[in-house]
This record gives C-alpha cells, sequence and structure tokens, in this order.
C-alpha cells in the first residue's frame, strides 16, 4: 500500500500520519513526503518518524522533493494539499473586493475571493495531477486544497484520473460546534447532510442513535446568539445548515451583516493563521518528547478523513458521513457539478448516497453550482470570459461595475501567480462595461 501526501508540510499531514500508526489496517504502508520546501520537508519526516516510534507502528516514511519522485516507486493513494503563500494573498482576495463595496464574508472559496483562489489553485493542482497520471492513472487521489471542490471538478475534467474525491473537515467542526448545545460527546453525534462542500444542510441529527432535532431546538431558543445566520437559514428551510455561519455566508448576498464579526474578514484570517502556528508549536513539542502519547490522543478527537476513506477501501467498511464527488442524481442538482454527500466505502468502492432536500433549499445551491462550473473551467482554460460571467452571478456582488473592477484588480496583483492569464484580460475585464 503506497501513500503520498503531497503538500506534505500542510497542517493536513500530522492527523494523516497519526490516523495511519494507529490503524490495523495502514500501519504497515509505504508513506511519501513530497515537500518542495526542504525545511517543512525535514520538520514532516522527523515528526512522521517520531508517530511512527511512538505508536510502534511499521509504516516505512519515504521524502521526495517533488512529485516526479514517485515515478520510482509509484502510488496507490495521494493527498494533495498545496497553496502557495496561503496567508499573503488571501488577505488580498478579502481586502479588494471590500474596497469596491464588495461585502464578502471570507474571501476564501465563495465571492469573488473565493474566484481568485480558484484561478490560482486550480493549474498548481493540475499541474500535480498530471504528474500522479504518469505515475499511475488508477490512483484514488484526494483533494483537501480549497476551494476544494472546484478543484476536484478540473481534476475530474482536465485529466485523466477518475477516482478523486474532493475531502473537508467541514462536517466534524460543525459535530464540536453543536456538542455542547446537544450536550453530547461530538463523537456521538452522527449527521446526514447533503449539498455543496461549506454549504450543506442536515437532513438527520442524531445522538446515540436517537433524533437529535428537538434537543437542539429547544436548545436553540436558549441561545439566540448562537449562529445566527444559520438559525435563520433553519427557521425558513426546516433543516439546520453545515458547516457553519461564516463558510456559508460566502454564498449569500445577505450573509454579511448577520455573521458576528470575530468570524469573518481579516480577524478571521488572523485567528486562522495563529491556530496553525499553535498546532505546529504543539508538533514541535512532540517531536522533542514534550507532549506525551495520551496527551496526543486527546488532542486528537477524529481520525484524518482521507485516511479513514482508505481504511474503507482497503477493507473496514464503513459509512463516510461527507464526501466530494461528481453528482450522479444524489441530489437534485445538475450532472457532474462536484456535491457533498455520505458515502458507503469498502473495497468494491466508494458507494455516494442519495439525500433528498427540500425544493427550495437547491435554490442557492444551483446558482453556486454553476459559479462552481465556470470558475474552474475558466481557470484551467484561461478563460476570461467565464471569469466574467462567474462575477455576474454571484450573489455577493451586488453592483456589476464594482464586481468587475474587483475582479480586474484581483487578477493584476496576482498575476505571478495565474499562469493561464495576462495583462491583457484585466483589460479586458476592466472594458467590459463600455464595451
Amino acid at each position: 500500500m503506497r501513500i503520498a501526501f503531497i503538500g506534505a508540510g500542510s497542517i493536513f499531514t500530522p492527523l494523516g500520519l497519526y490516523t495511519i500508526a494507529t490503524s490495523e489496517v495502514l500501519r504497515n504502508a509505504e508513506v511519501y513526503l513530497v515537500e518542495i520546501d526542504g525545511e517543512r520537508r525535514k520538520f514532516i519526516t522527523a515528526l512522521a518518524e517520531r508517530i511512527k516510534k511512538t505508536f510502534k507502528a511499521d509504516f516505512t516514511v519515504i521524502p521526495l522533493e517533488s512529485v516526479e519522485g514517485l515515478e520510482g516507486y509509484g502510488v496507490d493513494y495521494a493527498v494533495i494539499s498545496v497553496e502557495k503563500e496561503r496567508y499573503e494573498r488571501w488577505r488580498l482576495d478579502f481586502e479588494i473586493p471590500h474596497k469596491y463595496g464588495i461585502r464578502q464574508v471570507l474571501g476564501e472559496n465563495g465571492g469573488l475571493g473565493g474566484l481568485a483562489h480558484t484561478l490560482r489553485v486550480v493549474p498548481l493542482v493540475l499541474e500535480i495531477a498530471r504528474k500522479i497520471e504518469d505515475v499511475n492513472r488508477d490512483a484514488r487521489v484526494f483533494i483537501y486544497s480549497n476551494p476544494e471542490p472546484r478543484v476536484t471538478y478540473a481534476v475530474l475534467n482536465y485529466t485523466g484520473l477518475k477516482n478523486v474525491y474532493g475531502l473537508c473537515t467541514g462536517y466534524l467542526e460543525r459535530k464540536e460546534m453543536l456538542a455542547p448545545l446537544l450536550k453530547a460527546d461530538e463523537r456521538e453525534i452522527s449527521l446526514i447532510a447533503a449539498g455543496l462542500n461549506h454549504f450543506t444542510w442536515i437532513r438527520e441529527l442524531r445522538v446515540g442513535g436517537e433524533d437529535a432535532y428537538p434537543r437542539l431546538d429547544g436548545a436553540l431558543k436558549k441561545r439566540p446568539d448562537f449562529e445566527p445566520l444559520s438559525q435563520l437559514l433553519y427557521r425558513t428551510y426546516g433543516l439546520f445548515p453545515s458547516p457553519d455561519d461564516n463558510h456559508i455566508g460566502e454564498y449569500l448576498g445577505f450573509a454579511w451583516p448577520l455573521v458576528p464579526e470575530e468570524k469573518k474578514g481579516l480577524r478571521w484570517i488572523e485567528r486562522t493563521r495563529k491556530e496553525g502556528e499553535e498546532v505546529r508549536r504543539l508538533l514541535r513539542l512532540f517531536l522533542r518528547g514534550l507532549v506525551p502519547r495520551f496527551a496526543f490522543n486527546r488532542f486528537v478527537k477524529f481520525p484524518d478523513v482521507a485516511m479513514n476513506v482508505v481504511e474503507g477501501l482497503e477493507g473496514m467498511e464503513k459509512l463516510q458521513e461527507a464526501i466530494n464527488v461528481p453528482n450522479r442524481g444524489y441530489i437534485d442538482l445538475p450532472e457532474g457539478v462536484i456535491v457533498e454527500v455520505p458515502a458507503e466505502v469498502s473495497p468494491k468502492g466508494v458507494k455516494p448516497l442519495r439525500v433528498e432536500l427540500p425544493r427550495e433549499a437547491l435554490v442557492p445551491l444551483r446558482v453556486q453550482a454553476e459559479i462552481q462550473r465556470l470558475s474552474a473551467e475558466a481557470a484551467a482554460e484561461g478563460n476570461v470570459e467565464k471569469v466574467i460571467k462567474a462575477v455576474l452571478l454571484d450573489p455577493v456582488v451586488h453592483d456589476a461595475e464594482a464586481g468587475l473592477k474587483a475582479m480586474a484588480e484581483l487578477l493584476r496583483v496576482h498575476l505571478d501567480a495565474l499562469p493561464r492569464f495576462d495583462e491583457g484580460d484585466v483589460e479586458k475585464i476592466e472594458g467590459w462595461m463600455r464595451d
């Protein structure tokens, strides 16, 4: 069993390594840590060896400088979690639209910031995916890189890889947020949700197998301050959304005033950066032997999502509560768009399940499904007309001229990271209202 972590310096990799080390199915795997940054590669390699020793696992650790290095080994599973200058560029993705009055909540996966993010990340991941295809076109590929469903769509439609799945921890984070309200351990909570990544509707919510919606109703009456946007959507459509207000708010034009200040914009970006630094600080302490095994076990509440799926494929059959796959009638949305649904996972493969959603709850998802397609295709093809269409479809864009001006500036500041676009494309967006 050959598992490659590409962008191994990512915050996702340590949990993946821990899951491998503590799994009876995976603990003998060959693990390739692909990381172009030398310092990060050295750190994650040392951490992998420490995890291996601490949990008495037998997996093999092989550090690699590039994806091309996999040609000498082969690969069965590849986890992609890559990004360039994440926080510096994310700040621009938020600040520039805001300057033009576009009040997007985060600017990471939706809105104009999410579009700019898509245009940067899709070519980066496509380059990696094509190299994986050269090594093993039948490899199963898991994508963590955001905007994850758009990146997944591009890989499935612009490479020969067919076993490609987008993964996200959002459903686990929703469990953690609901646990205090439901007065339950988050590991007792199960849910069946469906929709688009970062915007799903919880069809079934259970604690210990019992319907937990009545318990949630009672708790929300006492907490009107909890997730105001989610509560509004729940009252309106009858299903509680997931994962939380600021992620859902990226896709709704009325979200900005409903999302608390500390959960949006630059405050959230800075909070996310600091949380990542804190995790790395704890990992450095663990590497030095200053965080004992029992403390590490308490720190990890859930297994890595990608390795959880791999366990299922390798024989530990299970229900994966959220996985992103091309729609084949799983939800009443267009065929082929990337939807997030539960799936049965076994050695036979990944079997997504159909989930019925109310007709009205599907309407905002349909708009975002079309933006997903347009933005992914624009990024892969360098198609500026599709960029413009995506801008003018976006519910967060309240003014066409402001939206196009903001998008033109986003393209200009990110041109060094946009191999499919040039200054002529920027000028075309700037002149679209006149022409």
